[in-house]
């Protein structure tokens, strides 16, 4: 049975590594690059340029999104299980907040598809096509800021277990941090907007360094037991069965 559990936690350790990794190069392109080289921060004009000769760019960046909203969901259920049997209830709230970001994605990428619906009329509407790429930033920053409660939950139950270095679960509280704080500014300053990208650089990497931080972990020892622990067991249970076999041996 615990050999069982043992191989449930290292293959969602793997899911939970590799879906982690997977994201972030998503979200590199679908946000680093594809979205940045289309939507410019109060420009309609040549925002609806960039769409004119990027169409096919801001389809594969809602495609890219989309994946990212799927990743979530398995990061979420595997992420659970593998925390599960740190602290339960912790493991399966850091779920449901991960799955509650991700509706907000969900939601937010309808306004992006209204774009495109919006650059098949005649004439176009600039106002209304930077209100969706807007709108969709503002929804997925509400998602974000609920991220950010999964990765509170997620550094706890990193801290809790010994073999995790704990610079990765300072550096996922430190992402925590940077995603509550970047993303509560952007819905409450009117002007966040025009600063929001030289934020992005300065705190992107170590906000990424978090997660992919604990992706690396997972994939080469997330789930395993070390070989002095393996060890110990071992001999734990060989000087119990010779104490069964004979209750007089001492020593």
């Amino acid at each position: 049975m615990e050999k069982t559990n043992n191989n449930i936690q290292r293959n969602m350790a793997l899911v939970a590594g590799f879906s982690l990794i997977a994201m972030a190069l998503l979200a590199a392109f679908g946000y680093g690059y594809g979205f940045s080289t289309v939507y410019v921060v109060g420009n309609p004009a040549e925002t609806l340029n960039n769409l004119n000769q990027s169409s096919f760019l801001i389809r594969l960046v809602i495609l890219s999104f989309t994946a990212i909203l799927i990743l979530d969901v398995v990061i979420g259920w595997a992420l659970y299980y593998f925390f599960k049997t740190v602290n339960e209830p912790i493991a399966l709230l850091s779920a449901w907040l991960r799955l509650t970001g991700a509706a907000f994605l969900g939601i937010a990428l309808m306004n992006l598809s209204a774009v495109l619906q919006l650059m098949n009329n005649f004439p176009k509407n600039q106002e209304l096509i930077m209100n969706g790429f807007r709108t969709f930033l503002d929804v997925w920053s509400l998602g974000l800021i609920v991220f950010a409660f999964h990765l509170f939950a997620v550094a706890w139950l990193m801290a809790k277990v010994d073999t995790i270095p704990k610079v990765l679960s300072l550096l996922a509280l430190f992402a925590a941090f940077c995603y509550l704080i970047t993303n509560s500014a952007h819905l409450l300053l009117p002007d966040y907007e025009i600063y929001k990208g030289t934020v992005d650089l300065i705190l992107g990497a170590p906000m990424a360094i978090g997660e992919l931080g604990l992706a690396v972990w997972l994939i080469f020892k997330g789930g395993k037991k070390t070989a002095t622990l393996s060890r110990f067991h071992q001999s734990l249970s060989n000087s119990t069965e010779r104490f069964r076999t004979n209750p007089d041996v001492t020593g």
